[in-house]
């Protein structure tokens, strides 16, 4: 599974409170799983399912070793989850998907097989499934069987949970009152139910992870200046515009995507075409093929009721040759491809609500990471409704509407500078690797005075005895038997323990008086091997605590045995019983946790300085330039008409900025017969305009210039606006642009600035050398005027 840290992070909580959930007496507990459209919901669940099936079998706190699992989708999307599991589990674990034919019924469901079941074949008191027949038991009668006869817990995992709401809501509630699983875990984007427990990935976490776009823009640029035919022909036309255009946008990064434009037909509750929807289908086929775009030449596809061209098939494919998919509802739910750029949504006149159920399509990343041109890293929608006819769930599309598109004006001069951004980081999530045996070792050797050279060959009795004399001919001087007594005499480790026990009280009166003897008798537990390795497993967890990864659990406890046996040639079951006892005399386990626990602190340290070296080796360069577009936050941004010699229109300032730029905007704007544009750069992402620097803490990181300004004379200035002292940074950030502004490959490029603050008389002054560390930008004496009229 790819590093993620928002999946990692959900995958242990929706494990956790499965357990803690299946814990409580009852049945019908559940755990609400909401999580943004684009996130990997399938891919979480899969990773949890089979995390959660193996931590029943392992975890001392799970209620049961075992569960069964049924997995209930709408429509046909339990086939597409049937078959993406089934592919992921071949890889990773043990787990069975199986559709309803596949069962063998008078078995039930198998502990650790996942039954995959379509909502809508058994929603009804008359479908076969649950109404079965003379040979063959329903649905409820497996269901019954595996709980009630095989005592095997069933977990149910309701995919789209918000498609079980509303009107299906009282069937819904029917079937799974007849089901009655013991957990109920709900999936969607949009849940319908507030749950026992809650895991939520908030849709920011999936942005800063790159996986789905930044926002969505609803009629970029719609005016009807030049309309090409009627309404629907001209949003046809737009849509075609901006797909070429991405299209290019991916050439000119070298990206090998075709992105692809989505036209959903007017919708009802039928995928029966109406008389109007086939007039609106005629309509765009005809104009698609003015435009090149038909089925013959493979360019177009068709996904409706009845009607399904062959070029489908390959559609999902990055560089697939179609560039347009004519569709009805029927392909909103379920169905992926990340290619897909510009939705175009033609509708009957009436309300519409726009949520990420709408625009779901084109929301993935294609290749789960953001491009320095920032229009690949939005989605676009066209439609024929006016704004008074649409309604934005806000909860759930927050960003679809709150953007303002600004354009780059016509005619200017562009510019073209070497610019850094950081890739995505790797997860910062602690997990024991295959190198951790290496450090556990060397640990060992070093703490308990030991030898890891090459192991001889003794048998138990030999190494251990029985008390009895023998005629054994032990090597002294081999190195097993030497860290054998190394550890005997020097730590009074105890190798040659039969078994493990704890001591359980036996017999015992309450009387309640204060100063009784509590303890007065005890029996003796000797653990069997299925008890010592989970008494084993917990002894790892807890050395692990919170700070790694469940599965590091396993890692840990494979590592120990693997230690003992190259170290003292103990093996497996032996092992754990040496390590786990702490009887009166010997104290074996203590000892045992010292050494261990200075191991796993190592590791975090190495894992920590690998973390921090992949970090500083994250950083590429690439050709910036104005951007073509940009969209704007509307709660975080207000339009500036007046200033209109930004290079794009209309200028947006952001609503926290400082008073400084306001004054410095303001002056450039009074200087614009001098400057052929400026421009206001973003403070963050791969598409705003940034160089590397190092700063005061000796970390290498991103210097984001605040304007870009182009003179009248092709001369072209890099400022970023303070006040005196107003940042530690400074000096080390102008600095840096200093040394990129005179290296040999910028030279030819007349490129001047820094720093830029204002003085006391009314002048924008910046420095033309290197700044002093220490006095930063506290001494202005000797600083050069930023006199834009020189430049003319």
């Amino acid at each position: 599974m790819k590093e993620i840290k928002y999946q990692q992070k959900a995958i242990d909580e929706l494990v956790n409170k499965s357990i803690d959930l299946l814990s409580l007496n009852g049945s019908r507990h559940t755990l609400v799983f909401k999580s943004p459209t684009g996130s990997g919901k399938t891919i979480m669940a899969s990773e949890m399912l089979c995390r959660l099936d193996e931590e029943l079998r392992e975890r001392p706190d799970a209620p049961f070793t075992e569960a069964a699992y049924m997995w209930i989708a709408p429509n046909k999307l339990h086939e597409q989850s049937y078959f993406k599991l089934s592919n992921y589990f071949d890889e990773t674990c043990a787990l069975k998907p199986v559709m309803f034919d596949d069962l063998e019924r008078s078995e039930g469901i198998q502990p650790g097989q996942i039954l995959f079941v379509n909502w809508e074949s058994i929603n009804k008191d008359r479908n076969l499934l649950v109404r079965g027949g003379e040979s063959s038991k329903s649905l409820y009668d497996i269901t019954a069987i595996t709980q009630e006869e095989r005592g095997v817990p069933i977990i149910v995992i309701i995919d789209e949970e918000h498609q079980f709401g509303g009107k299906n809501a009282k069937k819904s509630e029917k079937v799974l009152r007849e089901i009655n699983p013991k957990l109920e875990i709900r999936i969607s984007a949009t849940p319908d139910t507030v749950g026992e427990e809650r895991v939520t990935v908030p849709r920011q976490k999936v942005i800063e992870e790159e996986m789905i776009k930044e926002n969505i823009i609803l009629n970029p640029a719609l005016n009807f200046n030049d309309p090409h035919g009627n309404l629907n022909q001209h949003l046809l036309w737009l849509g075609i515009q901006k797909r070429e255009e991405l299209a290019k946008a991916y050439a000119d990064l070298g990206v090998n995507i075709n992105p692809l434009l989505l036209i959903q037909l007017p919708n009802d509750d039928s995928d029966k075409l109406t008389k109007d929807d086939t007039d609106v289908k005629n309509d765009i086929l005809a104009a698609l093929e003015a435009y090149g775009i038909t089925v013959a030449n493979g360019k177009l596809a068709i996904w409706l009721s009845g009607e399904k061209t062959d070029n489908l098939n390959t559609i999902e494919q990055p560089n697939d040759p179609t560039e347009a998919l004519l569709f009805k509802q029927a392909i909103a739910l379920g169905w992926d491809c990340p290619r897909a750029a510009v939705l175009l949504i033609f509708r009957t006149i009436g309300s519409f609500q726009f949520s990420a159920q709408t625009v779901g399509r084109i929301l993935r990343m294609p290749e789960q990471k953001y491009y320095t041109d920032q229009r690949l890293n939005q989605g676009y929608v066209y439609t024929n409704l006016s704004k008074e006819m649409v309604e934005i769930v806000k909860d759930d599309m927050d960003y679809l509407s709150s953007n303002v598109v600004a354009f780059r004006r016509t005619g200017i001069n562009n510019v073209v500078l070497d610019s850094e951004y950081s890739e995505r980081l790797s997860s910062d999530r602690n997990r024991l690797g295959t190198d951790f045996k290496r450090i556990l070792k060397d640990t060992f050797v070093t703490e308990w005075d030991l030898s890891s050279q090459q192991l001889s060959l003794f048998t138990e009795e030999m190494l251990f005895g029985e008390g009895e004399e023998t005629d054994w001919e032990v090597d002294t001087t081999s190195v097993t038997y030497k860290n054998i007594q190394a550890a005997k005499t020097q730590r009074n480790i105890n190798f040659a323990v039969k078994n493990v026990s704890i001591d359980v009280v036996r017999d015992l009166e309450m009387t309640g008086e204060i100063g009784q003897k509590l303890i007065e008798s005890k029996a003796s537990y000797i653990f069997n091997v299925a008890d010592l390795t989970q008494m084993f497993l917990a002894f790892c967890k807890k050395l692990l605590g919170n700070d790694f990864e469940q599965r590091s659990v396993k890692t840990l406890a494979g590592c120990l045995k693997d230690v003992m046996e190259e170290l003292f040639e103990v093996f497996e079951y032996d092992a754990m019983k040496i390590i786990l006892s702490n009887d009166n005399v010997h104290h074996n386990r203590p000892k045992f946790e010292r050494v261990i626990a200075k191991a796993i602190q190592k590791y975090a340290e190495i894992l920590r300085i690998r973390q921090m070296k992949a970090k500083r080796r994250a950083f590429m360069h690439y050709d910036w330039s104005l951007p073509a577009e940009r969209a704007y936050p509307i709660d975080s941004f207000t339009e500036h008409p007046e200033m209109a010699d930004h290079a794009l229109l209309p200028f947006m300032r952001y609503n926290n900025s400082s008073f400084t730029e306001h004054d410095f905007e303001v002056f450039l704007e009074e200087n614009k017969n001098a400057i052929e544009w400026w421009y206001k750069n973003g403070d963050q992402g791969k598409a705003h305009y940034s160089i590397g620097y190092t700063n005061s803490q000796g970390e290498k990181a991103l210097f984001y210039v605040d304007y870009i300004i182009r003179m009248k004379n092709g001369d072209i200035f890099l400022f970023d606006t303070k006040t005196e002292n107003s940042d530690p940074e400074a000096p080390y950030k102008h600095n840096a642009l200093y040394d990129y502004m005179h290296s040999e490959e910028n030279k030819k490029k007349r490129l001047h600035g820094g720093v830029i603050v204002p003085d006391n008389h009314g002048n924008w002054v910046y420095s033309p050398a290197p700044l002093d560390l220490k006095l930063g930008t506290s001494d202005t004496t000797n600083w050069d005027i930023f006199d834009p009229q020189l430049y003319l």
